[in-house]
C-alpha cells in the first residue's frame, strides 16, 4: 500500500511541475527539439557506450558470468531440485560425518 502512495505521489509532483512550466511559458518540445539539447543527448549515450565498452563490460560479464551464474545459480537450482525430488543436497552430502557418540558408563 505504502509503495502505491510513493508512486501516486511522483506522478502527481510530475503533473503539478508541468504544470508551473506551462504556466511561465516553458515548452519541453522545443527543450527537447533544440540542436543543443540534442547534441547533449547524443554525447551522454555516446559516452555512456564507451565507458561500458572500455571499463565496466567485462568485469561485470565476469561477476554475472563466472561468480553469480556459477558458484551461486547453478547450485541453487541444483539443490533446489533435490529437495524437490527428497535427494539428499550438497552440503548434506559433502558435510564431514561425525562418529557416534560413545555412550558414558555411569
Amino acid at each position: 500500500m505504502t509503495t502505491n502512495r510513493g508512486f501516486i505521489k511522483w506522478i502527481i509532483i510530475i503533473v503539478i511541475a508541468l504544470l508551473v512550466l506551462s504556466y511561465y511559458g516553458f515548452s519541453l518540445r522545443t527543450l527537447v527539439d533544440s540542436p543543443v539539447t540534442q547534441d547533449n543527448i547524443h554525447y551522454v549515450a555516446t559516452s555512456t557506450v564507451s565507458v561500458w565498452d572500455k571499463y565496466l563490460k567485462n568485469p561485470a560479464t565476469y561477476l554475472y558470468k563466472d561468480i553469480f551464474i556459477n558458484l551461486i545459480w547453478e547450485p541453487a537450482i541444483d539443490n533446489l531440485t533435490k529437495i524437490k525430488n527428497s535427494e539428499p543436497t550438497n552440503v548434506q552430502t559433502s558435510s564431514p560425518k561425525l562418529p557416534n557418540p560413545v555412550p558414558i558408563p555411569n
